[in-house]
């Protein structure tokens, strides 16, 4: 092993100034695309809470319990303003919920699509289940699954 010199410290001294001004610019950079990411998250946070879409709270529809003779004398008094559906909720072989949602018929296109998409959560929920399903550790909501195994279920009719 040979003994360093005095040039090999100097070498060394320089090369580690180097390398710290490298840091130092890189942690600047870091520092300033942490506040962007940071800023970027409130306005992500901004949107999802207004694309969430909860038609209950909103109070665009209503669900009203009824029996069918109560949804009959609805559809009757409303039948070209509000032609509601009936729905039987069953889960676990026992009827849990019957009636109509009120205001159905008023929703635009896209809460029309939302309501459709998201039809199963609000009788297992009371609410839409907003999740992210490319979440790489998705594996489907409780209500996906007592749907898709046939543990829950609606019945709905028409009147008419």
């Amino acid at each position: 092993m040979s003994t360093r010199t005095l040039q090999d410290a100097f070498d060394d001294d320089r090369e580690n100034d180097d390398r710290i001004e490298e840091i130092t610019e890189e942690l600047e950079m870091l520092k300033e695309e942490l506040k962007e990411c940071k800023q970027k998250e409130k306005e992500i946070a901004k949107e999802l809470k207004k694309l969430k879409i909860d038609l209950i709270e909103e109070k665009k529809i209503e669900w009203i319990e009824s029996d069918l003779n109560g949804w009959r004398e609805y559809v009757e008094k409303n039948e070209y303003t509000d032609p509601a559906k009936y729905h039987m909720y069953f889960y676990d072989g026992s009827c849990r919920q019957e009636g109509y949602y009120k205001g159905v018929c008023e929703l635009n296109e896209t809460d029309t699509k939302h309501f459709i998409s998201h039809f199963n959560d609000y009788f297992y929920y009371g609410s839409p289940n907003h999740q992210d399903v490319n979440h790489p550790n998705h594996d489907g909501s409780e209500c996906y699954l007592a749907f898709g195994g046939g543990s829950a279920h609606v019945k709905s009719f028409e009147w008419g």
